[in-house]
């Protein structure tokens, strides 16, 4: 069982450290430059929305407030099938506001490509119900797009703890040890052109380059810009564009949404299988490392585990003691989050084994999906 033990903790050293340090440094020695302008053409910002009707009105007003040219600026609103007057609060009688309203909720796969079909301008912006805009948002993401190798470029989510505030006093919460490094390695993917996903809450596409979504598909923000990529342009990031949302609730609801979000890794696997070929995967090399192998860490950690209880020598009973004793760490930091937030690295422990253990459902859930993709509500 040694053999078992060393493999695994090889594969997981590679996953969580090795492949971000390989960035780190190649983001030092290999970034490329994107150009950037002021310039602010035509563009369309696509909101899909699923009973929303508390809080769509406010979100339109928002993108409407940004600085940018009120001439070059209109929004889509797609009201999935709501039944709770969404497309009623969404009309706030500006001419620059489009209300579609589907009378079936068919999922935002479909809520987004009906609205591409209205879609005349060259950029469009997609972004969600929910969140806030910084003022310059829009200025700065669409300045990227003057770079012609660029195809689309994500913005910043940014967590706060309420939008009691306007949007450029809004304070960023403090997030955690997991998370910072995380946007770390998207940043130094994007610097080196291994960037294949986005944020979902603010990003931008050259229209030309969109591919409709098939119904039911949960992750637009992996699948539109990947055909970017597949068509040969580039996925920048534009790191001072940034759209601000408040964090989840609590640790249920957040970990739904994670066994939700990697549960649509494999269905885009099964829908883009382009993606484990090497030579039809532009960034194969990164979404391997990234993505896939992530769904694999929770097996390997697994692995490591039991084989470390089960092989004979007083080194791996430290290492199983050590593992053990790390488990009941982060579960104590998802039972009593305040008090572990006090104790150095027990929180990123926390995050850690809650995103493993989404991980580690996201297959059984992926098998599991409504095939229509339909909205959750938590």
């Amino acid at each position: 069982m040694a053999w078992v033990f060393w493999v695994s903790i090889a594969l997981l050293a590679y996953i969580f450290v090795g492949y971000a340090l390989l960035v780190a440094v190649l983001a030092r020695t290999r970034a490329s430059a994107t150009a950037l302008t002021d310039a602010t053409p035509p563009l369309t910002v696509v909101i899909a929305a699923y009973n929303e009707a508390t809080r769509i009105a406010a979100r339109v007003r928002d993108v409407l407030a940004q600085d940018y040219p009120p001439e070059n600026l209109s929004v889509i609103v797609v009201s999935d099938g709501s039944d709770d007057g969404t497309d009623r609060a969404a009309a706030i009688g500006d001419a620059r506001v489009r209300v579609l309203n589907l009378r079936e909720n068919r999922g935002k796969a479909t809520a987004i490509n009906v609205a591409m079909e209205e879609v005349t301008s060259d950029v469009v912006v997609f972004t969600d119900a929910r969140q806030k805009f910084a003022p310059n948002a829009l200025r700065r993401l669409v300045g990227v797009l003057s770079d012609t190798r660029v195809g689309a470029v994500s913005g910043e989510l940014e967590i706060v703890a309420d939008f009691s505030e306007s949007a450029d006093q809004l304070t960023p919460a403090p997030i955690g040890l997991y998370w910072r490094l995380e946007k770390k390695l998207r940043d130094g993917e994007a610097r080196i052109g291994w960037l294949h996903s986005v944020s979902g809450a603010i990003y931008a596409i050259r229209r030309e380059l969109f591919v409709p979504l098939p119904p039911g598909t949960l992750l637009d923000d992996m699948w539109v810009p990947l055909h970017v990529v597949f068509a040969g342009r580039k996925v920048a990031m534009a790191r001072d564009a940034v759209a601000f949302d408040t964090s989840s609730s609590n640790h249920g609801e957040e970990f739904r949404r994670k066994v939700r979000t990697l549960a649509g890794n494999w269905q885009l696997i099964a829908r883009l299988p382009r993606l484990l070929v090497p030579w039809r995967n532009p960034v194969w090399f990164a979404w391997m490392s990234h993505k896939f192998l992530r769904l694999v860490a929770p097996w390997a950690l697994i692995a490591a585990w039991l084989a470390s209880a089960m092989a004979t020598g007083n080194f791996y009973r430290i290492a199983f003691v050590v593992q053990t004793t790390a488990y009941v760490a982060a579960l104590f930091a998802l039972v009593a989050p305040r008090r572990a937030a006090k104790i150095p690295l027990v929180s990123a422990a926390g995050s850690f084994l809650m995103l493993n253990a989404a991980a580690w459902l996201a297959l059984p859930a992926s098998l599991a999906l409504d095939a229509r993709g339909l909205w959750k509500k938590h």
